[in-house]
């Protein structure tokens, strides 16, 4: 069995974060330090502001006057823009419409309705007032009812394309975008000569460059100091989430490993338990003892029982019929004259001494409670009486049970061979996988070790050429060479 190296792998330490925290408490100590710079920057530029105030009301009458004249401007451009539209929508009619006669041009001779007419006027008076044959009349008919036709299509034509263009919605458009320059023209005039006095009441007031641009440039200057340090931060917080991803990597891996070894574990664990467990009902089979033990003993007990009481009949029936006793002799009577078996039975004990004398016995039999339990666990009834028959039937009965019982021995020994034989089956089998697997793990440590020793004669450095080369040898790289 061949078994793939598989490197143990050792579990990773898990990333630092102290000098990440130092570097970025760093940074964003100077992002503190360039807020507080540009709020100072700020404050400054407020207060420059506000001391402007003074200026500020002496430039509002010009200033407003500059406002309100803007905003006309922005109106008429508007205005300038809504003719500038019309006119062009104008000049897209009247291109269509050259388009549209040019096509009745290529399918009709005339484009006006006014020509067609004048064209059908002349052929009917012609028809009129010439003497002609039949066949020009009928030309002549012909030309008319095409003509009246093509009066329909171009009339068509031209009220899809909208008609004529009217010259003097043109002229009025033209002369009203020409009002609208001059007024444009005259205000941006009058923007100008405001700026003029704007600018004349500051030179006036001594208004001087202030240090507002410096301030402001110096207050961008720290915001791009802020950036930079939150772009050092991320890239910082970036390097450290791949170290983080790696060390995750490597501790997901050494998990699964770990996992796997203790399922492994847990296997064996489950394969030893299955094993005793399979070694546990084998040796219990082995130590069983008899099918339907208890049952049999039962069945002998009862029958020894049973006969016992025919005996006890025997003896009395012998005590009456023994012979007479001569004159001189006397009659010895044996003490404890009743068996121990007949004892435990019956629960019946030998006459005390000097004890008064006992009634004559009836044929009741009076059992224990272990007889009639016994009887009844096989499913028979003790006998009420000392009646032959029924005890020699009850005895029949019992015998016919030990023989069943027997039978039942004989099935039982047969089902607990083939359990025994499974059982055998069962242990073989997980001795084999327990020792394949033993194997197989003992084969991938000889085999990895193996190639990590491979792995290392390979990592060693090559030894140098052998001085003792032959002359041949050390010629050859110089004919090479040559």
């Amino acid at each position: 069995m061949t078994a793939e190296k598989k490197t143990r792998l050792t579990r990773p330490t898990k990333p630092d974060r102290s000098q990440l925290d130092t570097q970025v408490a760093k940074l964003k100590e100077q992002i503190s330090k360039c807020h507080d710079k540009m709020k100072s920057y700020k404050a400054k530029i407020d207060t420059i502001k506000e001391g402007r105030k003074g200026q500020g009301s002496a430039t509002a009458e010009p200033r407003n006057k500059l406002i309100a004249i803007r905003t006309e401007l922005k109106g008429l451009f508007e205005e300038q823009n809504g003719v500038r539209n019309q006119l062009k929508a104008l000049n897209a009619q009247k291109d269509a419409i050259r388009e549209q006669q040019k096509a009745i041009r290529a399918k009709c001779q005339y484009v006006k309705t006014e020509d067609i007419d004048a064209a059908i006027d002349k052929l009917e008076n012609n028809m009129a007032h010439t003497s002609m044959t039949l066949n020009e009349e009928k030309k002549i008919i012909a030309q008319i009812s095409e003509l009246r036709k093509s009066k329909a299509m171009v009339k068509e034509l031209l009220e899809s394309s909208g008609g004529k263009v009217d010259p003097a919605a043109r002229e009025t458009l033209e002369a009203q975008l020409k009002s609208v320059g001059a007024k444009i023209t005259e205000l941006k005039a009058q923007e100008q000569e405001q700026r003029k006095i704007m600018d004349e009441i500051k030179a006036k007031m001594g208004e001087t460059k202030d240090e507002v641009p410096d301030l402001i440039k110096q207050k961008n200057n720290q915001w791009e100091i802020v950036k930079r340090c939150k772009e050092t931060i991320g890239n910082l917080w970036d390097e450290h989430r791949k170290v983080e991803n790696e060390y995750w990597t490597k501790e997901k891996a050494w998990r699964a490993q770990a996992k796997e070894e203790r399922q492994k574990k847990w296997e064996a664990e489950q394969e030893e338990r299955k094993k005793r467990d399979i070694e546990r009902k084998q040796r219990q089979l082995d130590e069983a003892g008899e099918p339907f033990d208890r049952e049999v003993t039962t069945c002998e007990q009862l029958t020894s029982y049973l006969k016992s009481l025919t005996k006890e009949e025997t003896k009395v029936e012998e005590t009456k019929s023994a012979p007479k006793v001569e004159e001189g002799m006397v009659v010895l009577k044996k003490k404890n004259d009743e068996s121990e078996m007949d004892s435990w039975f019956t629960g019946s004990k030998g006459k005390k001494k000097g004890g008064k004398k006992k009634a004559a016995k009836s044929d009741k039999l009076v059992h224990s409670m272990d007889i009639i339990s016994s009887f009844a666990t096989l499913g028979l009834t003790s006998p009420p009486s000392k009646d032959a028959k029924g005890i020699s039937d009850l005895v029949d009965k019992l015998e016919a049970k030990k023989a069943e019982y027997l039978e039942k021995r004989k099935d039982a020994h047969v089902k607990r061979a083939a359990q025994k034989e499974k059982i055998a089956k069962e242990l073989e089998a997980a001795t084999n996988g327990i020792e394949e697997k033993a194997n197989g793990e003992a084969n991938g440590e000889a085999n990895g070790k193996e190639e990590e020793k491979e792995e290392e004669e390979e990592k060693k450095p090559e030894p140098a050429e052998d001085a003792g080369a032959t002359p041949a040898e050390e010629e050859t790289p110089a004919e090479e060479s040559s």
